[in-house]
């Protein structure tokens, strides 16, 4: 390490991510923290490669930074990952991704990062000044506990709650389509409908990424490899889209996770056509092509 890559903080010591050499260090790092978690997600070389990847928004060595202490500078504990993005054309939320070895956990060390994360992302912010509404957000899930004290500890405070569902498939309820809707195939001519609705659906959505939904990302969403259209339920009102469910299959997780196990999501019906039953008709639809594919649960 050169010593004007680093930065320090007391009881540790900051490296901006350099480039390819970091990412081994990256993947054990995370996957010790996920395994204290009991987190069954093992992430892998290449994905830790294409979420560090240089971009126009994101430039890792400023924007992800491994921890190391202070009085072993060689050993790493942990490390995280920063940004941002519109909710809407007047929010802007600075958000940070931690990970730290169980190990170093229950000692302040995790409240240092956060606030080191902090100072970079206020920098950040500092060129935002013309957008009213500016918050600096973490997420967490219930079994990342010591990553929840360590926000409360720094003084952060719960805002949103989000809650999956799990629906066994052994028992489906059945509902019509009311009259008047059509359930379709989807064939290319249908996507650039189903990217509008999605994009007017994020659109009223506290965890809307604004950014997402420009013109120019419409043909990174059109390749995006989790799309499984042949399990999407769209209805149609004649040539309008009314209502959809973007259900999902994930093979790779499901071998991994040794799981028969599908998605319902991307539920949404447009303003004109709520209040027929078309949302519970499109999702008990989903639900049995889960289970005619061999699935065993639906989240």
């Amino acid at each position: 390490m050169r010593d004007e890559e680093l930065t320090s903080e007391d009881d540790l010591i900051f490296q901006g991510v350099q480039g390819e050499s970091d990412y081994p260090l990256l993947m054990v790092l995370n996957r010790s923290s996920r395994q204290a978690d009991s987190e069954n997600t093992a992430v892998s070389l290449e994905e830790i490669a294409r979420v560090f990847a240089p971009s126009e928004r994101m430039d890792p060595a400023r924007d992800a930074l491994i921890a190391f202490l202070a009085d072993e500078p060689a050993r790493a504990i942990g490390y995280s990952r920063l940004g941002w993005y519109s909710s809407r054309e007047d929010t802007r939320l600075y958000y940070q991704v931690s990970f730290l070895a169980r190990e170093y956990r229950g000692r302040g060390l995790w409240e240092t990062m956060v606030q080191r994360n902090e100072h970079r992302l206020r920098e950040i912010a500092d060129g935002h000044r013309t957008v009213p509404h500016r918050y600096l957000q973490a997420w967490a899930s219930d079994n990342q506990t010591d990553w929840i004290a360590a926000l409360e500890n720094t003084g952060y405070a719960v805002a949103r709650r989000f809650h999956n569902m799990l629906h066994r498939l052994d028992a489906i309820p059945h509902y019509p389509l009311p009259a008047g809707f059509e359930v379709r195939p989807v064939v290319p001519e249908h996507m650039r409908s189903i990217w509008e609705a999605q994009k007017e659906m994020n659109a009223g959505l506290f965890e809307n990424v604004a950014e997402e939904w420009l013109e120019e990302t419409y043909p990174t969403w059109l390749a995006e490899p989790s799309h499984t259209p042949q399990h999407w339920q769209v209805a149609w009102d004649g040539d309008q889209l009314a209502g959809m469910v973007l259900a999902r299959i994930d093979p790779d997780e499901n071998e991994r996770l040794r799981r028969k196990h599908g998605y319902t999501e991307h539920i949404y019906v447009r303003p004109p056509w709520r209040r027929r039953g078309l949302a519970r008709a499109l999702i008990a639809r989903s639900l049995q092509d889960l289970k005619d594919h061999g699935m065993e649960e639906a989240e």
